[in-house]
């Protein structure tokens, strides 16, 4: 997905946002005058994630502070999860379809992510899990990809946050079930990145107990193809399906052309308007077959 003025426009603001309270003048409007030269100067493969992951780095040697740490955020939203676990596992076990209900939870914690959202709580989180009103999965593309699954001999689940990852542990769990014959492959962050889970957050909610788990090698808030390891792009590259978590894993991976189902939420202006749908509505789509590709071609 390329860049384009909304989210350009987005990434403004929050810069300006989080120089606010300095007092030097002069400063800020350096700061912000260096961050409008990197939006003229764009690079191959310049995605939202990633350019979000060089503005942070920029603003801790700019201002002289320490990088955002959410080790502690992590490890609270990890433990609310897995709180849950055993109930939602239950409930996932006796409802109709315990698949597409394990991807609809899944989908849901999707909501754990303070990148896209001004504002996150646990209170939210909860609600929004406990909700009988969630948005159901797209029919057509849920029987595409039980078709794909039942061909596929390797899959990847790509994940996306903290507290999110005990869900998505469930989802994999039933997948298992459902595809006994599928070798499934977790991949994760390869350093911290924002709240993203990483492999502290699969060892600690043990999805590393559940199937094998891969870093991606790289610190960006999603799977950029441009700096996630070879080790990384070979297992995508080799994936039958990819399930992909996210807004920040969607971003750098659409256009990619790869049999990826993305499961996310909508949590930004950009992605409201793009795929025309409210906040925080759900969506699971395939990169194939996206609404959004002759919006993105046209770039």
């Amino acid at each position: 997905m390329k860049l384009n003025p909304c989210c350009m426009n987005c990434q403004l603001r929050k810069q300006e946002a989080k120089i606010r309270h300095f007092d030097d003048e002069d400063r800020k409007k350096q700061y912000m005058e260096a961050i409008r030269r990197r939006f003229d100067n764009p690079k191959e493969g310049d995605c939202v994630p990633s350019i979000s992951t060089e503005l942070k780095k920029f603003y801790c040697s700019f201002w002289g502070v320490p990088m955002e740490d959410f080790s502690q955020i992590n490890r609270e939203y990890d433990q609310l999860m897995l709180d849950l676990e055993e109930e939602l596992r239950s409930t996932i076990r006796y409802s109709a379809d315990p698949l597409k209900t394990a991807l609809i939870y899944a989908r849901t914690g999707n909501y754990i992510d303070f990148a896209a959202l001004p504002e996150v709580s646990q209170e939210t989180a909860l609600a929004l899990i406990k909700s009988e009103n969630k948005d159901t999965l797209d029919e057509q593309e849920y029987k595409n990809f039980c078709q794909d699954m039942k061909k596929a001999a390797n899959v990847v689940y790509i994940t996306d946050n903290c507290g999110e990852i005990v869900l998505d542990k469930l989802a994999i769990s039933v997948l298992k079930k459902t595809f006994p014959n599928v070798r499934i492959t977790a991949l994760v962050r390869g350093l911290p990145a924002g709240n993203d889970a990483t492999m502290e957050d699969a060892e600690f909610c043990g999805l590393t107990d559940l199937v094998p788990v891969l870093g991606n090698g790289s610190d960006v808030g999603g799977t950029w193809l441009h700096g996630i390891s070879a080790h990384a792009q070979e297992l995508l590259q080799s994936a039958d399906v990819i399930l992909s978590k996210g807004q920040g894993n969607y971003e750098p991976l659409h256009g990619c052309g790869l049999n990826i189902y993305y499961l996310f939420l909508c949590k930004c202006d950009w992605f409201i308007h793009l795929f025309q749908a409210k906040s925080l509505q759900g969506m699971f789509i395939n990169e194939r077959r996206s609404p959004a590709a002759t919006a993105f071609s046209s770039d």
